[in-house]
């Protein structure tokens, strides 16, 4: 059984979907550059850009796909 199996429909209506995480990316971040936790760099929404793994958390860790490995 998935996670998601388990879920009540009021817990499952508290999720948006990922268009609009999405959305908020493009609109806060779109041609902005970072240095990130791992050292290398991004250049977010960029066709040459580096991907980038998001490590949830307290205080999330935020690291290029190379270094997620």
């Amino acid at each position: 059984m998935s996670k998601e199996e388990g879920m009540t429909k009021e817990e499952k209506s508290r999720y948006s979907e990922p268009e609009a995480l999405r959305d908020i990316l493009k609109r806060v971040l779109s041609g902005r550059k970072f240095m990130l936790d791992c050292g290398h760099r991004v250049s977010l929404f960029h066709n040459l850009g580096n991907d980038i793994t998001i490590l949830n958390g307290k205080e999330p860790k935020i690291i290029c796909s190379l270094c997620g490995h």
